[in-house]
C-alpha cells in the first residue's frame, strides 16, 4: 500500500497541470490509501479537495509546500486540528511579512508552530537535498545541522526525510546521502513524487505552465522547466519499484496517513461570531428589544401582525444562534451611516429609515427583523414575502446577507471593518481567477513561441469564453483555417483545451467578508490584497460556505451611487430632500414611462430584454416590478417560462396546473416558476421534501459534475410524489420545470424591483439630476455615453461639451443643462481636473489658452484633448465650416463622393492644436548637487514663455466630421449630434430609420444601419443586437449561421443590416440576413458585450 503525500493541483498556480478532481479520481483508480495536497504556498484548494474527497470516500491530508526566505521548501501535512491552525498562520506570516507576490516563510515562526505538524524535508529545492547534492563534507555537516534543527522544532516522531525519484540525475546519489543522514540521527525516510499532474501526457501542460509563471517562452525556460517527465500520479506499485532498495519509505507513507486524521470537512469547528452587547442584555435579548423599538418608529406600535412575524423569527435566531450574526450586521449598518454623516450624506438628526446609508438585496430581505435593523429597505409583511427560502428550522447553511452601498460608502466601510475587527478577524473572501479563452491563448502562444502578432489577432478575434472552443473558433477565421493542423499551432490548441477554466491566480472578491470572534488565521489563511489596507483568505465564495463561515457581502451599487447623487442635486437645487419610501408608487405616469421601454439608465429594467418585456408585462404596481425583474432571469427562459408568463398574463393564453399540488407554489405566477422559492416549495408541496432537502434539490441542478446528484434527487422526488398520488407523467413534467440557471429569491426580486422604480420616478421627475448623476457615476449599466447622451436629447436635456473656465470636475448642471465634467475628457482624469479648477478658483477665469498652459502645468496629450473635446471654445473666435474633401466620412462599398457639411461655423480647434504645439514646454526638474558631487531632484523650473504669434499658421479650420470624431476619442460622445446624422444624406434612401421601421408588417425586407451599443448572447445561442441611429434603437437578431458568416464585420462598430422584420407577441426585431460595416471609422464609442 501507498499514499503520495506531496502533490500539487492546479492550485499550485502556474505550477500545478491537473485539477484536484483529476488528482482524486485517478488515485483512487490506483489504489492509494490516501492523498495528501501540498500546494505552493496557499490552501486555496484544500477545501475543494476535501469535498470531493469525501464525495469519492478518499482520505484527504492537508497540506502545503511552504517557501524559505532563503528560497528553499518544506512539505508541511496537518496531523491534527493543532497543525491545521498553525499552517495556517505560518502561511499568513509568510504573506504578510512579505511580497504578496513572493511569499516567503521567516524560520522565527516556526518554533512556536510546530505542534501538530509532520515535516517532510522538501524537494529538490528543501536544504537537506540541495546540501547533500554533492559530497563536500561542509555540506554534510551543514546538513546534519539542519535536520538536527528540525527535530528540536518538531520532535522526532513528527520529522521524516523526503526521498524522490523522477528519473533524474543524481537522484540516486542523493537518496542515499538522505537515507545515512536519516539513519544516523534515527530519523524516518518517506517516498513522494512530487506529483504536478495526474497522468503522464500532461506533462507538457506542466511545461508551459512553468513558461507562463516565468513570462518566457519554452526555448527560454529549460533551467526553471521539471527535468523529466515522471512527475506524475504512479501508482503504487510503481512507486515501490522505485524504493525497492529502501521499502521502508514506502510503508511509511501509510504511517503518515494513519496519523493524519484531521478531516477539513468535518474538523473546523468555526463558530458564529459573537457581539458585545450592553450590561443586563444577551444577544437575543438586544436584538429584539432593537426590533421592537425600531417597530414602533416604522408602524407607530407593535401590532399583532407584526408581533406574530417577530415571533416566528425570534425563535428561528435562537434556534440557530443567529443574534449576534444579525447584531453584527446592525453595527455595520450604523457605521455606514456614520460614514454618511462625515461624508455630508445625512446629518446625526436624521433617523435610519429616512436616509439608510445601504439596502439589502437577496433572500434575507423576506426577514422583518432585517427590516427593522436597517439591513433592507423592503416591509415582508407589506409583500408577504416569505420566510423558509432563507430562515427555517432545518436551515442547512448559513444564511446568506448581501448589502448594497453607494461606491464611495462602500470603500470607506470595508476599510473600517478592517480597522475595528483587525486583519486576523476580519478579511475580504479571495476570489480564484481562472483561464478563459482570450487569455489561454496570449499566455500559451507566447509560451510556444508563436509570432506575437497573429496570437494578438486570434485572441481579439475569438468569441468563445471557453478554450475548448479554440479550433472551432479557428476554423471559421479565414485567416487562422489552415493552421489549426499546422505545427506548434496544434499544440496551442490542445493545451488550450487543457488549460480551459484553470486557476490562474488569488483574487478579491467584489465584496464578501468574513468576521469572526476567533482569529480567522487559525482556520483559513490570509493574505494582503492588491488594494492597500485590504486583506483577502486562501478560500472563495464556495469553499466558504462549505466551511460553514459567516460571510458579508459589502457590494458597490452604481445605481445607488447615482440615486444618492440625483438626490443630493435636489435638495441642493430644491431646499428639500424627496424620502423615496414616502413617493407615490402608484404614479401611473411613470409606469406609462416604463410602458414605453423608455428605461434607458434605469436599474434592473435597462437591458433590450427587459426592454422588450415591460411593455408587454406593463407593470401597474411594486408586485408587478417584482415579476419584471424577475421574469427576464436565464432560469426563466431556460423552460421558455418569460414567453408564457406573458401569454398568460396579457394575452389571457389558457393554462393549468400539471397536479394541483403546484397550486400554493405557483398560482401567483400564472403557473411559471419565476423565482427559486418556487422551485424550493414545489419540492416540498408535491414530494414532501424538507425545507432543507428542498433547498439542497436546487442547489444541486447548480453544481458542476451533477450528474449523480441530479439522478439521486429524481429518485427521492419521484418516490415522494408517488407517495403523493401524482401520476407519473406529471411527476416527469413537474420535475423537468426544474433546471440550473440563475433565478431571482422572490425578496431580492421585490428589492431590486422597488429600487428600480425609485429609478424610474427620478428619471421621469427630475431627469436633469437624473443624468446628471447616471454621466458622473460612469461606468455602470448597459450602455456607453453616446447612448445615455442621446436619451438625454429625447427627455429635453442638452448635454453641454466641458468649458475649461466652467465645468468642475465632474458634471454639473448649467442653465438647466448637463455640463460635461473635465474629469470626462480623455488622459485628464480627476487629478488634473482639480488641479485646473484649483488654478481657475485661485485667481481668475483663463484669459486665454495660454494663460491656462502657464498656469496649469498640464501635459501637452491633456491639453490637446481639452482642445479637441471642445474646452476651449468659448476662448476661440468661430471659423466657417468648409467643404470636406480627405477628411470626409469613411467609406461604404460604392463611395460617397465630396460631403459638404451645412453653413454654420464651429471653433478653430485646429488652429488651437498649432498653437499647443508652439507654447508647451515640458516642466523640467531642477538639479542641486548634495555635498558629495550627486544631483539631486531640487523642485521644478518652468519653462520661460516665449511669444509664438510670428510662428501661427493659417490652417484651414476642422469641418464637422473631424470635430466629431475627435470629441468621440477624447469624450466618448458628440455632444451636438450624432454620427448617423452625418452618415445619412450618403446612405441610399433603401436604408431605413429607427422610426420607418417601428410600424412595418411581419415579414417585410428592410435595409437599417447604426452604432452597435450593445452585443449579447444568452442561452438560446442567438445574438442579439442593438443599432442606435439619429432617432432611437433597432432591435436585431443573428442566427448562429449568419452569425458566424459575418462575425468579423459585426465586431466594427458601425454596421448596415439587411434583414426581415419579426413581430412575436408584441415585439419587434430585425432578423438579420446580411451585415456590412463602414470602414475607416476611428474612435467610435464600443459597444457594451454582455454574454
Amino acid at each position: 500500500m501507498y499514499a503520495e503525500l506531496h502533490c500539487h493541483s492546479n492550485y499550485s498556480f502556474q505550477e500545478g497541470a491537473s485539477s484536484v478532481e483529476d488528482l482524486l479520481v485517478r488515485a483512487k483508480e490506483l489504489g492509494h490509501k490516501a492523498l495528501a495536497l501540498t500546494d505552493h504556498d496557499n490552501l486555496c484548494g484544500a477545501m475543494h479537495f476535501a469535498q470531493v474527497a469525501s464525495t469519492l470516500g478518499m482520505q484527504a491530508i492537508t497540506g502545503a509546500e511552504v517557501t524559505f526566505k532563503d528560497g528553499s521548501h518544506l512539505t508541511f501535512l496537518a496531523e491534527t486540528r493543532q497543525g491545521y491552525r498553525n499552517l495556517c498562520n505560518l502561511l499568513s506570516y509568510s504573506h504578510i511579512s512579505s511580497d504578496r507576490r513572493d511569499p516567503r516563510l521567516d524560520p522565527i515562526y516556526i518554533p512556536e508552530l510546530a505542534q501538530g505538524l509532520i515535516l517532510l524535508t522538501g524537494c529538490r529545492k528543501g536544504p537537506l537535498s540541495s546540501l547533500l547534492a554533492s559530497q563536500s563534507s561542509k555540506n554534510q555537516r551543514e546538513a546534519q545541522e539542519t535536520l538536527e534543527q528540525y527535530l528540536e522544532w518538531f520532535g522526532p516522531e513528527n520529522v521524516f526525510v523526503e526521498l524522490q525519484q523522477n528519473l533524474v540525475q543524481g537522484d540516486i546519489q542523493r537518496n542515499r546521502r538522505l537515507i545515512q543522514l536519516a539513519h544516523s540521527l534515527g530519523v524516518g525516510v518517506v517516498a513522494t513524487n512530487n506529483v504536478h499532474y495526474h497522468a503522464l501526457e500532461r506533462h507538457r501542460l506542466q511545461d508551459a505552465l512553468v513558461a507562463i509563471q516565468h513570462n518566457r517562452s519554452l526555448e527560454e525556460t529549460h533551467p526553471e522547466r521539471r527535468p523529466s517527465d515522471q512527475f506524475y500520479l504512479k501508482s503504487p506499485q510503481e512507486m515501490a519499484a522505485l524504493f525497492q532498495e529502501c521499502p521502508e519509505a514506502i510503508e511509511n507513507t501509510v504511517k503518515i496517513a494513519d496519523r493524519c486524521a484531521f478531516d477539513l470537512t468535518k474538523d473546523l469547528n468555526y463558530q458564529f461570531p459573537d457581539y458585545p452587547v450592553p450590561e443586563g442584555f444577551t444577544p437575543q435579548t438586544h436584538l429584539e428589544n432593537l426590533c421592537r423599538q425600531a417597530a414602533v418608529r416604522r408602524y407607530g406600535s407593535v401590532t399583532e401582525k407584526v408581533e406574530a412575524r417577530l415571533k416566528e423569527e425570534f425563535r428561528l435566531i435562537q434556534r440557530h444562534n443567529l443574534a449576534g450574526f444579525l447584531l453584527i450586521y446592525y453595527d455595520i449598518i450604523q457605521m455606514g451611516r456614520q460614514i454618511m454623516i462625515e461624508l455630508g450624506l445625512s446629518d446625526a438628526e436624521i433617523p435610519l429609515e429616512e436616509r439608510p446609508p445601504g439596502r439589502g438585496r437577496g433572500s434575507s430581505v423576506a426577514m422583518l427583523v432585517g427590516y427593522l435593523i436597517g439591513l433592507s429597505h423592503i416591509d415582508p409583511l407589506e409583500f408577504n414575502l416569505s420566510l423558509e427560502r432563507f430562515l427555517s428550522d432545518d436551515m442547512g447553511s448559513v444564511p446568506d446577507i448581501d448589502l448594497d452601498f453607494p461606491r464611495n460608502i462602500r470603500e470607506e466601510l470595508i476599510k473600517r471593518v478592517h480597522e475595528k475587527w483587525g486583519w486576523d478577524h476580519a478579511t475580504l473572501t479571495g476570489m480564484i481567477s481562472t483561464y478563459k479563452m482570450k487569455g489561454a491563448v496570449r499566455d500559451l502562444g507566447k509560451a510556444l513561441g508563436l509570432p506575437h502578432q497573429e496570437v494578438d489577432k486570434l485572441a481579439k478575434r475569438v468569441d468563445s469564453h471557453s478554450a475548448k472552443s479554440l479550433q472551432i473558433e479557428m476554423l471559421t477565421l479565414p485567416e487562422f483555417r489552415d493552421k489549426v493542423n499546422a505545427p506548434v499551432w496544434r499544440d496551442l490548441i490542445d493545451l488550450a483545451c487543457q488549460l480551459d477554466g484553470f486557476p490562474k491566480y488569488l483574487a478579491q472578491h467584489p465584496g464578501g467578508m468574513i468576521i469572526s470572534s476567533s482569529p480567522l488565521t487559525d482556520m483559513v489563511p490570509v493574505q494582503p490584497s492588491a488594494i492597500a489596507d485590504r486583506y483577502i483568505c486562501h478560500w472563495d465564495k464556495d469553499s466558504i460556505d462549505q466551511a460553514g463561515f459567516v460571510k458579508i457581502d459589502f457590494l458597490a451599487l452604481g445605481a445607488l451611487s447615482q440615486m444618492q447623487e440625483a438626490l443630493l442635486l435636489i435638495e441642493e437645487r430644491e431646499g428639500h430632500y424627496i424620502d423615496l419610501s414616502r413617493i407615490d408608487f402608484d404614479d401611473q405616469a411613470v409606469y406609462e414611462m416604463i410602458h414605453q421601454a423608455d428605461t434607458i439608465g434605469i436599474f434592473q429594467v435597462e437591458s433590450a430584454a427587459q426592454m422588450q418585456t415591460t411593455p408587454r408585462i406593463k407593470p401597474v404596481n411594486l408586485t408587478d416590478m417584482a415579476y419584471e425583474v424577475g421574469a427576464v432571469r436565464p432560469g426563466v427562459g431556460a423552460n421558455d417560462g418569460v414567453t408564457q408568463f406573458i401569454q398568460r398574463r396579457a394575452f389571457k393564453a389558457p393554462w393549468d396546473y400539471d397536479h394541483p399540488l403546484e397550486k400554493r407554489a405557483l398560482e401567483r405566477t400564472l403557473g411559471i416558476i419565476l423565482f427559486q422559492d418556487q422551485v424550493n416549495q414545489l419540492a416540498m408541496d408535491v414530494a414532501g421534501f424538507s425545507a432543507l432537502e428542498a433547498d439542497q434539490l436546487r442547489r444541486a441542478f447548480i453544481r458542476k459534475h451533477n450528474e449523480g446528484l441530479i439522478a439521486f434527487y429524481w429518485e427521492k422526488f419521484q418516490k415522494g410524489a408517488e407517495e403523493r398520488g401524482v401520476p407519473q407523467e406529471a411527476i416527469e413534467r413537474i420535475f423537468k420545470k426544474f433546471n440550473g440557471h440563475y433565478m431571482f429569491p422572490e425578496s431580492h426580486a421585490f428589492a431590486f424591483g422597488v429600487t428600480a422604480y425609485h429609478m424610474a420616478w427620478l428619471k421621469h421627475h427630475y431627469p436633469l439630476e437624473f443624468f446628471v448623476a447616471i454621466f458622473n457615476q460612469q461606468p455602470m449599466g448597459f450602455y456607453n455615453t453616446e447612448t445615455l447622451k442621446e436619451d438625454a436629447k429625447r427627455h429635453g436635456i442638452t448635454v453641454l461639451n466641458p468649458d475649461i473656465n466652467i465645468s468642475m470636475e465632474k458634471c454639473i448642471v448649467k442653465d438647466e443643462s448637463v455640463l460635461l465634467g473635465l474629469s470626462m475628457v480623455r488622459s485628464v482624469g480627476n487629478t488634473a481636473a482639480t488641479s485646473i479648477v484649483q488654478a481657475r478658483e485661485q485667481g481668475q477665469p483663463f484669459s486665454s489658452l495660454a494663460d491656462a498652459m502657464e498656469r496649469t502645468g498640464l501635459l501637452r496629450e491633456s491639453i490637446e484633448n481639452l482642445v479637441s473635446a471642445g474646452a476651449f471654445d468659448s476662448l476661440q473666435t468661430s471659423a466657417p465650416l468648409v467643404k470636406e474633401t480627405k477628411s470626409s466620412p469613411p467609406l461604404v462599398k460604392g463611395g460617397w463622393g465630396d460631403f459638404v457639411t451645412p453653413a454654420t461655423t464651429a471653433p478653430d480647434r485646429r488652429t488651437a492644436l498649432w498653437e499647443v504645439g508652439l507654447r508647451y514646454r515640458p516642466i523640467k526638474a531642477k538639479l542641486e548637487k548634495t555635498k558629495n558631487g550627486k544631483a539631486k531632484n531640487g523642485g521644478t523650473q518652468l519653462a520661460l514663455p516665449l511669444p509664438v504669434e510670428q510662428d501661427m499658421a493659417e490652417l484651414p479650420p476642422q469641418d464637422q466630421w473631424e470635430i466629431m470624431l475627435d470629441e468621440y476619442r477624447t469624450l466618448g460622445l458628440h455632444p451636438q449630434g450624432h454620427l448617423m446624422a452625418q452618415l445619412r444624406p450618403h446612405l441610399p434612401p433603401r436604408v431605413l430609420t429607427s422610426p420607418d421601421v417601428t410600424n412595418l408588417p411581419d415579414g417585410e425586407e428592410v435595409t437599417v444601419a447604426g452604432l452597435i451599443i450593445r452585443r449579447q448572447r444568452p442561452l438560446g445561442k442567438a445574438v442579439f443586437l442593438t443599432l442606435e441611429d439619429e432617432f432611437g434603437h433597432i432591435p436585431i437578431i443573428v442566427w448562429p449561421k449568419i452569425y458566424m458568416r459575418y462575425r468579423m464585420v459585426l465586431k466594427e462598430p458601425v454596421v448596415v443590416i439587411r434583414g426581415e422584420v419579426s413581430r412575436r407577441d408584441g415585439t419587434m426585431n430585425i432578423v438579420a440576413k446580411h451585415a456590412g460595416n463602414v470602414r475607416g471609422a476611428r474612435h467610435l464609442p464600443k459597444a457594451k458585450n454582455w454574454q
